[in-house]
């Protein structure tokens, strides 16, 4: 009975392979007439099979192919054939594991050659491995941690609760990304870039996988910058000398788009605009300053200074600039110019400006550092130092070496016809000997103030020393400084009648010789011939006195 029970079911079961086996069989003939079908684009009908058997005996063999199946499946013995289905999907299961090793070793390979520090953790924080960047990074090897709890292992006290924040996240089916402090083996610390994700298999969380990046070099980077920033920006703020933050990326573009070959064409463009000072304040940008610059430029605050920047530029600053972009646009990054600008207030300022193109921003010019340096003092002492050497101390007018090396200039310049008058006074010693050498002073200063009135403004005025004053006319007739000299003595008669009578301290009386030339052969013995003619009408004068105390005597 138990024998006839294992007969039949395994004709049942050899019946069920065929049965499977015809009907996989069928794929053959479906295709073929499929394909056929196709081509002739004809429809489906009794006639036409009968059409394609006529054209193509082969039909009738494919017809046979799922009974030709069928009967080699149910007549050869089972334990000979063995399970075809069953090796038909151990086929399609080898391809599928095949599959599936290709992407486990794809995933090995990315883990251990990552230079991230990788761990997988198992659903109750235990960790399973860890990949060679890991030990290299917390010096532990896969063997030392194995089911040991990540936190506890390389989280450092002071972020431990951190740690154990993020963990739950993750294990809660969060992404965690953030930065802290670990522990190395040794128990040293160090800065990491933390990245947490959940794993996920069918849906179901089955572990955790962590990810760490050592930023140790890039923090300590970071801080190196932060400290010099917070010490650059000291020294900015706390500088005695005016310092500038620029953004001059507007100037650029400006330039640019006059689309300027050549530094010629530039200059020639500048030096014919109107109102370049005016463009020029209007595209720069000031992003900050330090206390000296508004102390200096007498500015309330930052605003202060940006609203009225234009406010600073003079006429005198105009050259300056424009050689401080002609600079830049030849591919300068540090100008120094002297420039002459003004205050809020309207004070006249001279400055030595230094301009820095900050590294990095040498395309676009929108970052640039501005010192400037106020020489007011020094230029006012410069000119004045320029002044003495030029001029009398006392009087004001120019001195003898001034007078002579202006009068060979001139000569040279051939600015014909050329005059020179010389004057002396006449009572100098005798109101010295008198009244005191303060009284002759004080006639040789108005003598000075009177020669003045009474010449050009482009006549050179001099007094050689003493009691001896020059004057240097180009360009004049002799008939014209004939003229000038007679307006020279009205005005000291003028002068003289307004003193008292009696008034000897203070009157002034000069003797005037002129002489003129029209050629640079004459110049030398120019000022002789002028010396001598004042000389002659001084002895005049004495002769003068002379006869006249005489007949008072008689």
């Amino acid at each position: 009975m138990k024998r006839q029970n294992k007969d039949a079911a395994k004709r049942i079961y050899s019946t069920r392979n065929a049965i499977f086996g015809y009907l996989i069989g069928l794929i053959f003939p479906v295709l073929a007439y499929l394909s056929e079908f196709l081509k002739t684009k004809g429809g489906f009908s009794l006639n036409t099979f009968q059409q394609f058997h006529l054209e193509n005996p082969l039909f009738w063999l494919v017809d046979f192919i799922p009974v030709f199946v069928f009967c080699i499946i149910y007549f050869t013995p089972q334990e000979e054939h063995g399970n075809w289905m069953t090796s038909l999907f151990k086929k399609i299961d080898h391809s599928n594991s095949y599959e599936i090793f290709k992407q486990k070793t794809f995933y090995e390979s990315l883990v251990n050659n990552s230079p991230a520090a990788i761990v997988t953790m198992d659903a109750d924080q235990k960790i399973i491995s860890v990949n060679p960047a890991f030990t290299k990074m917390f010096q532990y090897t896969q063997e030392e941690v194995h089911l040991k709890d990540l936190d506890v292992t390389i989280a450092a006290d002071c972020d431990l609760c951190q740690a154990q924040e993020f963990t739950q996240t993750v294990l809660q089916g969060g992404n965690i990304h953030g930065s802290g402090k670990r522990r190395r083996k040794d128990g040293t610390l160090i800065d990491v870039e933390i990245y947490g994700v959940p794993i996920f298999l069918e849906g179901k969380r089955v572990g955790v996988l962590g990810m760490y990046i050592d930023i140790t070099d890039r923090i300590r980077s970071e801080e190196i910058i932060k400290e010099s920033e917070l010490r650059y920006r000291s020294l900015f703020h706390d500088s005695p000398i005016s310092m500038w933050e620029m953004d001059f990326s507007l100037v650029k573009e400006w330039i640019d788009a006059l689309e300027f070959n050549k530094e010629d064409e530039l200059r020639l463009f500048l030096e014919k605009m109107s109102h370049f000072e005016r463009e020029f304040s209007s595209l720069i940008r000031i992003i900050d300053v330090n206390q000296a610059t508004l102390l200096l430029y007498k500015a309330h605050d930052l605003e202060d200074l940006r609203k009225n920047i234009d406010g600073i530029f003079i006429e005198q600053s105009i050259g300056p600039m424009q050689s401080t972009l002609l600079a830049l646009f030849n591919g300068s990054h540090q100008i120094e110019t002297e420039i002459p600008q003004r205050t809020l207030d309207g004070m006249i300022l001279h400055t030595i400006m230094r301009l820095s193109l900050v590294n990095g921003f040498e395309k676009d010019w929108s970052r640039v550092h501005l010192s400037v340096l106020d020489i007011t003092e020094r230029k006012w002492a410069e000119e004045r130092m320029r002044f003495l050497t030029m001029h009398d101390s006392m009087t004001g007018l120019y001195n003898r070496a001034y007078f002579e090396t202006e009068l060979k200039r001139i000569s040279r310049g051939r600015q014909f016809p050329l005059s020179v008058i010389v004057c002396d006074l006449d009572n100098l010693k005798t109101t010295n000997d008198q009244y005191g050498h303060t009284a002759g002073d004080a006639i040789i200063c108005k003598t000075a103030s009177i020669l003045l009135e009474s010449f050009r403004a482009d006549d050179i005025v001099a007094r050689l020393g003493g009691d001896e004053f020059a004057v240097i006319i180009p360009n004049l007739e002799e008939d014209r400084v004939f003229k000038i000299v007679e307006r020279l003595q009205k005005n000291l008669e003028q002068y003289n009648r307004t003193l008292l009578v009696g008034d000897s301290t203070h009157r002034v009386n000069l003797s005037i010789g002129s002489a003129t030339t029209q050629n640079e052969a004459e110049v030398a013995e120019l000022f002789k011939l002028a010396d001598q003619r004042m000389y002659r009408e001084k002895l005049k004068k004495r002769a003068s006195s002379s006869k006249g105390s005489t007949f008072n005597k008689n």
